[in-house]
């Protein structure tokens, strides 16, 4: 019998006393907030919020909000990421009050205030370092993967629009007239944002610009059975006041000569997480076996995340923004012959099953990531097509903005507005966590979805996805040019 393995003698971190190391004296940090450099105010028609019978989605104004980040000063000067956020107001007027009736009506902000917005650039000399389209979409299905209802009571509350009383964005007022205001203050998802764990050295980099996209479609739901008198906005939504806010450590001239010697070739590598955005549409009477190409085209893929969309109405109240179930009883993922997983998922009789997977790509634990707001009648929420014969109970086909509860339920039916469809999936693609490249280069083999659809579609589905994949920033010291590998 072999003896029991023994470890080698030690103290335990409760008896370690040392102290943790000191900066300098000249060191300082301090917070630097940067307003746009063109336009200030993005200003949407009147009609980006009205109350309709049958839902859907009015044009807001798509506008490039741009900022001039100061970098290039010093090698002594970083930014720490985790402190970047972005701040703006929303602002309208209501010149005639609505007066609107029935079960469900509501006007509601979608998702969180990161929905206003449709795309992030960073360019540093004019040279593109990130680009995330579908930004809003992205954020909001982080979001709802992360964040449970006691958190969206809390500080999401206050900072990114999140309402207390349901799974998506805060209620906006139109009962009244008068001008109403509500300000945001959301982090950054971006290189220089909550995706780098690492100070990045803005003071060896000329030129940085972040240049936000605000939204093509109004991201607010206005909905009413009965309408006695809808709402006229005498000023359309605004959104302005923005701030870019970031926290800056200038780290004093002896440390950055002690950081300079340890630069290989005189560049900094920063490794980071960005994501690629692929929009694929599935036509409408779509069936049977269905093979999607997902123009993902990186070194390192760490897993891929996707939903699938039908354009706005009674069924999907809140546009792309409701992620359905398209009847799909078998779904994986092809990166040239390999496949995750490797046993296929079936959202339709085993959906449980598909939520763990996504989980997993996500990078997430059990105990925390099991607890979010995604209820299991909001990722069963079946749009664009019938239940499938032999599906899980739970598998719900919402009817008039609402979602009527599984049969043998003691729960009535709830409003898509407020508890959207929430049917998210993802594959984990990485070799190992803690390395550098644990994805997967799909620069040859760009990855495939293949479904099988029990049902026919009843309408044009998109499919929004985004490779989640690693990134290696390189600064050269001397050129102060930052080049991103992915």
């Amino acid at each position: 019998m072999s003896a029991f393995p023994s470890s080698a003698m030690g103290l335990p971190a409760s008896l370690k006393y040392d102290l943790p190391p000191s900066m300098s004296d000249s060191a300082r940090a301090y917070s630097v907030n940067v307003a746009p450099d063109g336009i200030t105010s993005v200003t949407a028609p009147v009609g980006a919020i009205s109350y309709a019978t049958t839902v859907a989605q009015p044009a807001f104004t798509s506008q490039n909000v741009s900022f001039t980040i100061p970098s290039g000063m010093s090698d002594s000067v970083f930014m720490d990421c985790a402190a970047t956020t972005l701040s703006f107001t929303l602002t309208y007027t209501v010149g005639t009050a609505a007066s609107v009736s029935g079960t469900n009506a509501a006007a509601n902000l979608i998702g969180s205030a990161a929905s206003f917005f449709d795309a992030l650039q960073l360019y540093s000399n004019n040279v593109p370092i990130e680009t995330i389209n579908q930004y809003g979409l992205l954020q909001n299905f982080l979001l709802q993967n992360t964040a449970n209802l006691s958190e969206r009571n809390g500080g999401l509350s206050i900072a990114m629009g999140a309402d207390t009383n349901s799974a998506t964005g805060i209620e906006l007022a139109t009962a009244a007239t008068g001008t109403f205001r509500y300000s945001f203050c959301i982090p950054l998802l971006s290189v220089i944002g909550y995706n780098t764990d690492k100070f990045f050295p803005v003071g060896s980099v000329n030129n940085l610009q972040l240049i936000m996209t605000t939204a093509a479609l109004s991201p607010i739901v206005a909905y009413a059975p009965t309408i006695t008198t809808n709402v006229t906005l005498s000023t359309g939504p605004t959104l302005s006041e923005f701030r870019l806010n970031m926290k800056y450590v200038d780290v004093g001239d002896v440390a950055a000569a002690m950081l300079r010697q340890t630069l290989q070739d005189g560049k900094w590598f920063i490794k980071s997480t960005t994501y690629t955005n692929s929009a694929v549409s599935i036509p409408s009477g779509s069936q049977g076996a269905q093979q999607v190409l997902l123009q993902i085209r990186n070194s390192s893929v760490r897993s891929v995340l996707h939903q699938f969309g039908i354009a706005a109405g009674n069924v999907s109240p809140n546009g792309a923004y409701d992620a359905v179930n398209i009847g799909q009883n078998l779904r994986q993922l092809q990166v040239g012959g390999a496949f995750f997983p490797n046993y296929p998922i079936n959202d339709s009789q085993r959906p449980a099953e598909g939520y763990q997977y996504l989980i997993g790509a996500l990078g997430g634990s059990i105990p925390k990531s099991y607890g979010t707001v995604v209820t299991r009648e909001m990722y069963n929420s079946v749009g664009g097509a019938s239940v499938p014969a032999g599906s899980d109970n739970a598998l719900v086909l919402p009817a008039t903005v609402a979602r009527a509860a599984p049969t043998g339920s003691d729960g009535g039916s709830v409003s898509v507005i407020k508890f959207p469809a929430s049917a998210y999936y993802g594959y984990d693609l990485e070799k190992s966590a803690g390395i550098l490249f644990q994805g997967i280069n799909t620069r040859a083999s760009p990855p495939f979805l293949n479904l099988n659809l029990a049902g026919a579609t009843g309408s044009t589905v998109t499919c929004q996805s985004w490779g989640m994949s690693d990134v290696v920033l390189v600064i050269d010291h001397e050129s102060k040019q930052c080049t991103a590998f992915i």
